[in-house]
């Protein structure tokens, strides 16, 4: 019997050994994938935000109209003229009206006139094109410094949430330290210094990805858009050889999803459309023209952020 009651208890001990265990590495899954769908927001997020100071370096809004609120005056004028009326009916009644009654209808008479130049101030909403051949590519410095500082306000969330999921500390470390050089250049109103340091804090979104991202159809994404971004920032230097260099590899790395079948076959029809986007971006190089090439590049961006 005491054997029995030993081998009773080791067992029980064994069971609850293993059901520790399950719900331990059960708990820990969950809160590792919680924990990647948290960072893959903040992927997203950085994202978002390089891409808009990547535009704004040529003015480019990712829509074909902005709205433009402007300053309207609108008077009240109401019961103004039924006054005046009444008032000359009163004169002409009577030459027997006093001069208390010809100043009150004076009195009347101003009374109205200062209503009808009570003003309101109010806004007036129009669209207004904001497509690459409508619009100047002054850039926008006050915006893109106010970008930049948003951005900070959730890097140490960022930064730390990549160290949890084991992301490349030397990445992590040198993603902040260009962080801090794109801000500088944006402070100094450097066109192509900032284009050269957004490439290089954009190159750390496709490798954070490739840790914390399970979606192979945005991995792909990025790689691409980094390729383009490549070609994008030469643009101002003329060197169309390079950037036609450039959109080859952002074809090569998107062409992938073609025959990707674990991607939703939703997607498809979309994923075709950004190739044959993509292959008109490598054809505007041809022309050597920038306006061509960022009309392109606008439709383009516009089509594979939305997979």
């Amino acid at each position: 019997m005491k054997k029995f009651k030993i081998i009773s208890y080791f067992i029980l001990f064994i069971v609850l050994v293993v059901l520790a265990l399950t719900v331990y590495t059960s708990a820990t899954q969950n809160n590792e994938q919680d924990g990647k769908e948290k960072a893959t927001s903040e992927i997203r997020y950085l994202d978002t935000k390089l891409v808009d100071l990547f535009n704004n370096m040529n003015n480019i809004e990712t829509r074909n109209y902005q709205i433009y609120t402007t300053k309207i005056e609108e008077s009240r004028s109401a019961e103004n003229s039924g006054g005046g009326s009444s008032g000359e009916g009163s004169q002409s009644d009577g030459a027997s009206s006093d001069s208390g009654s010809s100043s009150g209808d004076s009195s009347s008479q101003d009374s109205s006139s200062n209503q009808t130049q009570t003003e309101n101030a109010g806004e007036n909403y129009e669209m207004q094109p904001a497509g690459i051949l409508t619009t100047n590519r002054d850039i926008d410095w006050t915006s893109c410094k106010n970008e930049s500082e948003l951005i900070y306000t959730s890097i140490s969330t960022i930064t730390l949430d990549l160290y949890r999921l084991n992301a490349s500390q030397e990445d992590i470390l040198n993603f902040n330290k260009d962080l801090d050089s794109l801000t500088v250049s944006l402070e100094e109103e450097n066109k192509q210094l900032t284009l050269d340091n957004l490439l290089k804090v954009y190159e750390y979104i496709p490798k954070f990805a490739q840790t914390v991202v399970d979606d192979t159809l945005y991995k792909t994404v990025l790689e691409t858009k980094l390729n383009v971004f490549r070609g994008y920032a030469k643009l101002d230097s003329g060197d169309w050889a390079g950037i036609s260099t450039n959109m080859v590899d952002a074809i090569n790395t998107y062409a992938t999803l073609l025959t990707n079948t674990e991607i939703d076959a939703n997607k498809q029809t979309s994923i075709n459309k950004g190739y044959v986007m993509l292959n008109e971006l490598k054809n505007a190089v041809d022309t050597q023209n920038t306006s061509v090439f960022l009309i392109k590049y606008k439709n383009l961006l516009e089509e594979i952020n939305n997979l």
